[in-house]
C-alpha cells in the first residue's frame, strides 16, 4: 500500500522530479550578525551602517550595517503600539516592511504589524493587524508620530498572520495574509466555507493595492473582483498562511504553510484560486479528516484550482521527496555571484527540519519541464555550527546573494536570533 501511494503522489503531486536534477554548488554560512530575538525581516536599504533594515518581531526595526554584527540604531519601535506578544511562542508582532519604490523622493515606509483589537473590532476577537505608512526623517529613522493607517485587518487569532509586505514591479503593494489561524479554517471568526474561499474576507488571500492614488489607498483598475462580489484588494485567493513572498522579475512565489500534510510553492497569477481550505497542496481537504492519506478519491483534478509548483509531504506516509517538513519557509531565486550553479533556483528552508533537526539543510525548487519544480536538497552545510536553530526567514542583498535569519525555537524573548550569509561551500 505505502508503495502504491508513494507512486500516486508522484505522479499526482510531481514530487519525481520530470526534468533532470541541477546540479546545485555546495554552500556553508557566514555568521552576519547576532544579537536579535527573532529577525523574521531584512531588506537593503542604504550603505554603511545603514545598509539593511532588520524587522525583529518583538517589535523593533533596527539598522545593520553592510558588514553586520550587532543591531544599530533603531530605525522604527513598535513596542508601544502592538499587543502584547506571548513569551513562550507568538505568531504576531512586527512582521514586515517595504520601501516606496520611490523612496528616494518621497520617504514613505509601509509596515505590518499585530495591535490590540481596534475599539469596535469583532467581539472574541484576537487583535487588529496594521498595515501603516511612516516617513523618514533627515537622519534615515522613521517618523513614529507620522504614522498613516493604510489597512486594519482584525485577526479572530493570533496565528496564521501572513504579514510579508512587498512593492512588485507593477508599483503596487502586495499583502499576504493568512486565514485566520486556529487549525482547518474553522473557528469563530471565519466563513462557513473558510475564509480561504471566502471572497468577502481579506484573510487567506493575497492582497493588492494602490498607495498612491487614494487616501488610504486605491485599487488597481484589473484586480479581478473589480464590479464583482467580493472585496476589491483581492488579486489572488485559496491562501492559508503565506510566509514568505518574493517577486523573480514579474512572477510573484508564495510558500504556503500547509495544515497536516503538505507545504506548498506557488505562483501567484491574477485572480487564481489556491484552494485552501478545501485543497492542501494538490490533494482535496476536508476539516473531518485533515490528515487522511492521499487516494484517487483525495487528489483534485478540476481546473477550479490552480496547482502549486512545488508540494513537498510532512512525512513519507504522503508520498516520497527529498525533504519532508511541517513549516515552510519562503525564499528567493539566487541571482547572485558566489554561487553560480545556484541561479535560477529558489532556495528555501523549511522550520521544522531544515537547521532544526541538522538532517536537511536548505531546500531549491528548480523549474522542470512540466511548469512544475523538482525539489532538491542544497548540499553542503546542514546548519552553521551544529546547534538547533529554527530559520524563520530568508533575505538577499542588492547583489542578490542569500541570507538565512534564525531564532533558537523559543518564544519572542531574548537574544538568540541571528542571521548567516550562504556562501561557497567545499
Amino acid at each position: 500500500m505505502k508503495s502504491f501511494v508513494s507512486l500516486l503522489f508522484a505522479l499526482a503531486a510531481g514530487f519525481a522530479g520530470l526534468a533532470p536534477a541541477k546540479e546545485l554548488p555546495p554552500v556553508a554560512y557566514k555568521k552576519f550578525a547576532s544579537g536579535f530575538t527573532s529577525p523574521v525581516s531584512m531588506i537593503p536599504y542604504d550603505d554603511g551602517e545603514q545598509a539593511f533594515l532588520v524587522v525583529d518581531q518583538p517589535g523593533v526595526i533596527s539598522f545593520l550595517g553592510e558588514d553586520g554584527g550587532k543591531p544599530g540604531a533603531v530605525f522604527l519601535d513598535l513596542r508601544d503600539r502592538m499587543v502584547t506578544l506571548n513569551p513562550k511562542f507568538d505568531e504576531r508582532g512586527a512582521l514586515g516592511v517595504a520601501l516606496h519604490p520611490m523612496f528616494v523622493e518621497n520617504k514613505k515606509v509601509y509596515v505590518y504589524y499585530s495591535a490590540p483589537l481596534r475599539e469596535d473590532g469583532p467581539d472574541g476577537f484576537d487583535h487588529t493587524a496594521r498595515l501603516s505608512e511612516f516617513t523618514v526623517k533627515a537622519d534615515g529613522s522613521a517618523d513614529p508620530a507620522s504614522e498613516r493607517l493604510v489597512l486594519a485587518v482584525d485577526q479572530p487569532q493570533w496565528n496564521h498572520n501572513g504579514g510579508n509586505v512587498l512593492f512588485g514591479p507593477d508599483g503596487f503593494l502586495y499583502l499576504g495574509l493568512g486565514d485566520g489561524g486556529k487549525s482547518n479554517d474553522v473557528a469563530p471568526g471565519h466563513e462557513k466555507d473558510g475564509n480561504g474561499q471566502a471572497l468577502n474576507r481579506l484573510l487567506g488571500k493575497i492582497l493588492r493595492i494602490d498607495v498612491d492614488s487614494a487616501d488610504p489607498y486605491g485599487i488597481p483598475a484589473d484586480n479581478p473582483l473589480v464590479g464583482k462580489d467580493g472585496r476589491d484588494e483581492i488579486f489572488a485567493w485559496g491562501i492559508r498562511n503565506p510566509w514568505g513572498m518574493s517577486f523573480d522579475g514579474g512572477n510573484l512565489i508564495v510558500a504556503d504553510v500547509g495544515q497536516n500534510r503538505f507545504e506548498e510553492i506557488d505562483i501567484i497569477e491574477n485572480g487564481k484560486n489556491y484552494g485552501w481550505s478545501r485543497r492542501e497542496g494538490y490533494a482535496s481537504f476536508t476539516a473531518d479528516n485533515p490528515a487522511a492519506v492521499v487516494s484517487t478519491k483525495g487528489v483534485s483534478s478540476g481546473s477550479e484550482f490552480t496547482d502549486p509548483v512545488l508540494v513537498y509531504p510532512h512525512n513519507e506516509s504522503y508520498g516520497e521527496a527529498p525533504g519532508y517538513g511541517i513549516s515552510i519557509t519562503g525564499g528567493y531565486v539566487y541571482q547572485g555571484g558566489a554561487l553560480r550553479g545556484l541561479v535560477g533556483a529558489y532556495v528555501f528552508a523549511d522550520w521544522g527540519t531544515s537547521w532544526a533537526t541538522r538532517k536537511a539543510g536548505l531546500f531549491a525548487g528548480v523549474p522542470g519541464s512540466d511548469g512544475r519544480w523538482d525539489m532538491q536538497i542544497v548540499p553542503g552545510a546542514k546548519s552553521p555550527d551544529g546547534k538547533d536553530k529554527m530559520i524563520v526567514a530568508l533575505a538577499q542583498d542588492r547583489a542578490g546573494e542569500l541570507y538565512v535569519l534564525t531564532n533558537a525555537g523559543k518564544g519572542p524573548t531574548g537574544t538568540s536570533g541571528e542571521i548567516w550569509k550562504i556562501v561557497p561551500g567545499n
